[in-house]
């Protein structure tokens, strides 16, 4: 899908720094980067959930071992 993509100039040239020296094109970066973020955007929503599900599921474990 295309997509337009307006950087302020100062980021571009860093990516576009970045990019020379990994060998790939600024988009290359960009998806790496975003695949990234959104795999560790998701792996952290799901530990909060377990953890809100461990602590509902022990709650009365909890306030026993709280006192």
């Amino acid at each position: 899908m295309a997509m337009t993509l307006r950087l302020p100039a100062d980021l571009d040239e860093q990516l576009q720094r970045l990019a020379e020296a990994q060998g790939l094109s600024k988009q290359q970066l960009l998806v790496r980067a975003a695949r990234e973020f959104l795999t560790r955007e998701t792996r952290t929503a799901r530990t909060l959930a377990n953890a809100d599900r461990i602590m509902r599921e022990n709650a009365g474990l909890l306030d026993r071992l709280g006192r």
